[in-house]
């Protein structure tokens, strides 16, 4: 356990470099480089969201394999997830046909979920209680990093008339770069789980926000998977126009959760949830009602800009509802968003198999989203 600030700091940096490796690159890199691979080999649109799909079933077996890891267990499941996340990442570059892809984002899956919840477990366990908040944006920013550093390796390659094994061979080894610098995260306490283990968790509430967090993992899924591709589409005499779409949604997603945590401090943690949820819900619809560069740059900046704040918030309500459960409670939220992300994508290509085009989708995750904003709303005023 960390016993200075700067411990704590150090921390909740070394979390946002796991979320970085397990998120931006391992999980959301697929993204950006998902034009590049239906370009140069015989993956389409509707292929590669069924291939989403598989990274996402594999998140959501993560997740309920992470609820069953014991506290004491929780920091070697971390870290055999972190090499099963870089190995899967730099296998990608070796493969040019849909199952060995198929295999590593299903493996990738797994082990974002584990990072995801054992290693959040970890890292907010470590801070102290009246930093929690603030430091643990700090934490989940990193998936906005992630995305950043993504996008600008995309465009690197592509500068550099790169395909898409060179763009996931280069973030496979900046990831395993960045592996020493999380060694900073402690174990967590073995007895602190069992000393509190029968306080009651506060069901009715936790039941709202695992139904609210499925819809929002259906609902923004969409956008995170296809929105270069998108571009592509809507924007096929603008090369990079892709990369600045791409590139909007992680810029915005690094300072985003400091700003929604601000407004929370403020309004609670609930308002602040459904407030984003509403604002993302426009921003994934906004290329189906504002065409051109306008309405892909406006997309990226909203969507950017609320869904890790929703992933942070949902989770650190999720704690606080279940204090002394943690694991379990990040657990459950997060195979939830996992049943609501295998959807999107398989939703949105059958929509798109149908009519042609995206906007059934996009609107159809908009709708989601605001659903899952409405699910909230029947949740006390007072904050989690």
């Amino acid at each position: 356990m960390a016993h200075t600030d700067n411990d704590t700091l150090r921390i909740a940096l070394a979390g946002a470099f796991s979320l970085v490796i397990a998120l931006g690159i391992g999980r959301f890199l697929f993204t950006p480089a998902l034009p590049d691979m239906i370009t140069d080999t015989t993956l389409t649109a509707v292929s590669g969201g069924y291939l989403a799909a598989v990274n996402y079933g594999g998140y959501l077996l993560g997740a309920m394999l992470a609820m069953l890891v014991p506290s004491h267990r929780a920091r070697t499941a971390f870290w055999c997830a972190l090499w099963v996340s870089v190995s899967s990442s730099l296998l990608m570059s070796l493969s040019s046909t849909f199952t060995p892809w198929a295999i590593n984002r299903f493996l990738a899956g797994i082990a974002s979920a584990i990072i995801m919840v054992n290693g959040s477990a970890l890292v907010l366990g470590a801070l102290p209680n009246h930093r929690r908040a603030r430091l643990g944006n700090i934490h989940y920013a990193g998936i906005g990093l992630g995305i950043s550093i993504a996008a600008l390796t995309v465009a690197l390659v592509e500068s550099l008339s790169g395909s898409y094994p060179a763009m996931w061979f280069t973030c496979g080894v900046l990831a395993l770069l960045l592996t020493p610098l999380l060694r900073i995260i402690p174990a967590l306490p073995h007895a602190s789980e069992h000393a509190h283990s029968r306080q009651p968790v506060n069901r009715k509430a936790m039941g709202f926000l695992i139904a609210s967090y499925t819809l929002a993992g259906f609902g923004y899924i969409t956008s995170t998977t296809y929105l270069p591709v998108i571009a592509r589409q809507q924007l096929p005499g603008l090369d990079s126009a892709a990369f600045y779409t791409w590139l909007a949604v992680g810029l915005a997603a690094i300072p985003a959760n400091l700003l929604w945590g601000k407004l929370a401090s403020r309004a609670g943690e609930r308002n602040a949830l459904i407030m984003a949820l509403g604002v993302q819900a426009m921003g994934v619809s906004a290329p189906a009602w504002l065409p051109g560069l306008s309405g892909l740059v406006t997309s990226g900046l909203l969507v950017g800009g609320t869904f890790t704040a929703v992933v942070a918030l949902s989770m650190y309500c999720g704690r606080q509802l279940a204090p002394h459960a943690a694991s379990m409670a990040l657990g459950a939220l997060t195979a939830c968003y996992g049943v609501g992300q295998i959807l999107g994508p398989v939703v949105t290509a059958n929509f798109l198999e149908s009519s042609g085009s995206f906007a059934p989708g996009l609107i159809g995750a908009a709708v989601a989203l605001a659903g899952a904003a409405v699910l909230l709303l029947p949740l006390s005023q007072e904050r989690f």
